[in-house]
């Protein structure tokens, strides 16, 4: 009985840890797929024959070329497939039926929450023959009437960027401005208001109720952001306007940023980017016999990604570190306890200004002391 209760026991332990490691698993999964809809793109199309005839029935194969990720999927009765959720990248479709030949469509370019549009026109043959296509998506998007536009990998990595914030990238799209004067809740789209836009990082809510900007990359009330999504980590920006009902937050811009992910091969960069003011003339309005305010500005950083298990699970990581001594120059005046011989600039003598000049002293109020304080009583009459 006692080696029984134990094997009881042993089991009992064994399903609890099952259901932990089920949970986490669960927690770690799930997120993916709650996010999908506003982050990942999708595939679809029409296959047909020669004809105009739909072909039903047909496998469909969507390849992701960097981590040669595979789906297969089957045309329905309407010659129809769609592919859900894929990882923005570039994708190889391949297509095959019997009495037709094997079509493979190479280099199709899927960015971040894209639907985009692939029909293809099969021809009869052996399913040995094969027809190679290299053709890129059209850019007019026939899938949905919203505006869509990118900021595409080259462009992030290319444009100069001072202090790097992809932010100052989104006004190279048509409709969004930056307010002149700059500084925080100053970025307006299609002539709403600055707190109209709704931002994302990789299908996560990155909206600031309290200020209408983004948390990850948002301007202080004065100077650069306090926390900063490095260039290098950022695989594209996307931005929509007229958004889908999943977009429903605000009726400005809809500003997602796709990060970048591992592939099969190891990849990674470094970098370091510095100013110093040693060769910065002194400011013009700035009295000679100061000395000329600090300049230094430091930001570096890098990234790596690979593979976890191969065509399987991949990793990517990035950092990135700013350390700013920036100085300026201001001249205040404040009063001091001896006499200079100047009531403006002197406590001792603008009390002295006062008790010389015949005027009504201050009340006890207004002076910050108890009423019927013996300082403004002595030898004189209770102030009112």
């Amino acid at each position: 009985m006692k080696c029984s209760h134990s094997q009881a026991s042993f089991k009992t332990r064994l399903t609890r840890l099952a259901e932990v490691v089920s949970a986490i698993v669960a927690l770690c999964v799930l997120p993916s797929f709650l996010l999908a809809q506003v982050n990942q793109a999708s595939l679809l199309g029409t296959v047909k024959d020669q004809s105009g005839g739909v072909i039903a029935g047909a496998t469909v194969t969507v390849t992701d070329v960097q981590k040669n990720v595979s789906r297969t999927l089957t045309t329905d009765s309407a010659g129809e497939y769609v592919a859900p959720n894929l990882d923005p990248d570039t994708y190889t479709l391949r297509v095959e039926c019997r009495g037709f030949r094997t079509l493979t469509r190479q280099g199709m370019q899927l960015g971040v929450g894209q639907e985009a549009r692939a029909d293809v026109t099969m021809q009869p043959g052996e399913q040995t023959q094969a027809i190679t296509v290299t053709e890129e998506l059209p850019l007019i998007e026939t899938t949905t009437a919203t505006l869509t536009g990118t900021i595409d990998n080259q462009t992030v990595n290319e444009v100069p960027l001072n202090g790097r914030n992809y932010i100052n990238l989104l006004s190279l799209r048509p409709g969004f401005v930056n307010a002149p004067g700059g500084g925080a809740t100053k970025q307006t789209a299609m002539g709403m208001r600055e707190n109209d836009n709704f931002f994302l990082v990789d299908g996560v809510n990155n909206y600031d109720w309290a200020t209408g900007q983004e948390i990850i990359n948002g301007y202080t009330l004065a100077g650069d952001a306090a926390t900063i999504l490095s260039v290098d980590a950022i695989q594209e920006v996307d931005t929509e306007q007229l958004p889908k009902a999943e977009f429903g937050w605000k009726p400005g811009m809809q500003v997602n940023i796709g990060l970048k992910s591992g592939t099969n091969d190891f990849h990674g960069s470094a970098y370091a980017f510095g100013r110093d003011g040693a060769w910065d003339a002194k400011n013009f309005f700035q009295p000679t016999d100061l000395p000329k305010p600090p300049l230094s500005v430091e930001q570096y950083g890098a990234t790596a990604g690979g593979p976890l298990i191969k065509d399987k699970a991949f990793w990517f990581v990035g950092f990135e570190a700013q350390k700013l001594n920036v100085g300026g120059t201001s001249i205040i005046n404040s009063p001091v306890d001896t006499s200079l011989g100047d009531p403006s600039l002197s406590l001792v003598d603008a009390c002295n200004a006062v008790g010389r000049a015949n005027v009504t002293p201050l009340s006890a109020r207004v002076a910050g002391l108890p009423a019927g304080s013996s300082r403004y009583t002595e030898g004189r009459s209770k102030p009112s």
